[in-house]
């Protein structure tokens, strides 16, 4: 799969393809793979109850989150976009609160918060695709989703350029499929990650909305790496909330957590 991989690619930024891959989901799925593999995940997320309140943006809440699968470590800040002004409002580190105080440009006394644990911050990652898989594991995780769990259908990836820099698009619709008698649409991620001998209850991975009607994604890909720059999701049904999600690379943790107080958004 992984030649037929690089064929694919190749033929894509070529712009030689003259017909559809015969497996274009490969493409997709070797995406998915190796950012399940990644040590550290590093993302910037802002949701949008209305696809129009995404696209006037008047107020943004933008959750930048850093976790390293390797430590245990994790950074995650709160940050609020409203009426042209920015702020940090809150940042998390290691399950420690810290409030930020513009106005002094100084942080509060810290305290512990259980809204700081990994586990109760579904705002790392995208919802799709988990970090900090063995090679064995993601494999596992990926032949469950393409096989028993299949509730994702990747459609044929496109080359665009944004910002003057080229990307792979790649559709990708999550539609509810039976298990145990049950329509589940998101929960597969959960039964994936079991079948790969990974517990979901404890596992630094909260898995998108799960509307029981689906969403529609997409991916945009460099194609240097094959990994994923930006996700835009829209829950269904529609018009449902809307979620964008951007890597940040490279996904480090900062050696002082509290030293930058940049107010970041999403640069798409």
């Amino acid at each position: 799969m992984r030649l037929m991989t690089c064929l694919m690619l190749w033929a894509l930024l070529a712009g030689c393809a003259t017909e559809a891959p015969e497996r274009p989901e490969d493409l997709f799925w070797e995406v998915y793979r190796r950012q399940a593999t990644q040590p550290v995940v590093h993302t910037r997320r802002e949701r949008f109850d209305t696809p129009e309140a995404a696209a006037t943006r008047r107020m943004v809440l933008v959750s930048d989150e850093i976790f390293d699968h390797r430590s245990g470590h994790h950074v995650g800040t709160s940050i609020e976009h409203w009426r042209g002004e920015s702020v940090v409002r809150t940042r998390c580190v290691d399950g420690v609160r810290h409030g930020y105080l513009p106005s002094r440009k100084t942080w509060d006394e810290p305290e512990s918060s259980s809204l700081c644990q990994v586990s109760t911050r579904p705002l790392l990652g995208d919802g799709i695709i988990p970090g900090g898989l063995s090679d064995s594991q993601a494999d596992a995780v990926v032949e469950s989703l393409r096989g028993e769990h299949r509730f994702l259908t990747p459609l044929p990836p496109t080359p665009v350029d944004v910002g003057g820099k080229r990307y792979l698009r790649i559709p990708v619709r999550a539609r509810p499929t039976e298990h145990d008698g049950t329509a589940w649409d998101m929960q597969h991620l959960l039964f994936a990650l079991h079948d790969a001998g990974v517990d979901p209850r404890t596992y630094p991975f909260q898995p998108a909305d799960n509307t029981g009607a689906g969403a529609d994604l997409t991916y945009f890909v460099d194609p240097a790496t094959l990994l994923p720059a930006f996700v835009h999701r829209q829950m269904l049904p529609s018009p449902g909330p809307v979620v964008r999600v951007e890597y940040v690379r490279p996904a480090r943790l900062p050696a002082d957590p509290l030293a930058d107080v940049t107010p970041w958004a999403l640069s798409w």
